[in-house]
């Protein structure tokens, strides 16, 4: 593998799909509409708090560049720094956060989105809004079920589906976000 500075050229591949991630689960929630006004909140104060993701991705994309094993990743934002876990080891990711920040708002000013309330039920011990956002950008397509808990209107569970064309295709991903007790890996 070609290294640049402490990281290869994979370990770069996975932590910018982390952060990617992060960007496509924000990013179907800019529409401007009263119907994703919730959603909006919820991605807004992800960067504001620290959180622990888990995620899974169990597309065709992601199982022909993982010998048909779905992906799986973990990050953890502290609220000044990412950290991504790659081949079991935690590194922190080169990746500028006041770019992700610009990257994210800028994202939310380019999509075409449109929410609607799918159902309210039980999570972890709490009640939970389910919402559904669709959105198109000129880069993708995405379906997203968002849970967001009702009491502290942050994002607990995300489920997109993204087609971006081309080869790379299609992706599915869920994730969870745990927001207590975090703090930067040792």
């Amino acid at each position: 593998m070609k290294r640049t500075g402490p990281y290869e050229t994979s370990d770069l591949r996975v932590i910018a799909a982390a952060v990617a991630f992060v960007l496509c689960a924000c990013a179907p929630l800019g529409a401007q509409s009263a119907e994703c006004a919730s959603s909006f909140a919820a991605s807004s104060q992800l960067f504001d708090k620290p959180f622990h993701l888990y995620s899974i991705d169990s597309a065709q994309t992601d199982a022909r560049l993982h010998g048909g094993r779905p992906s799986v990743s973990e990050s953890i934002w502290t609220g000044t720094a990412d950290y991504v876990m790659i081949r079991g080891k935690w590194m922190k990711s080169p990746i500028d956060n006041a770019e992700v920040r610009k990257s994210v708002k800028d994202a939310f000013t380019k999509v075409k989105a449109t929410c609607s309330h799918l159902r309210d039920e039980s999570g972890n011990g709490e009640p939970v809004a389910v919402w559904r956002i669709h959105s198109v950008s000129e880069f993708d397509t995405s379906d997203s079920d968002l849970w967001i808990s009702k009491r502290s209107g942050l994002l607990l569970k995300s489920d997109v589906h993204q087609d971006v064309g081309g080869s790379l295709g299609k992706s599915h991903t869920v994730s969870r976000y745990e927001y207590t007790n975090v703090r930067p890996p040792a």
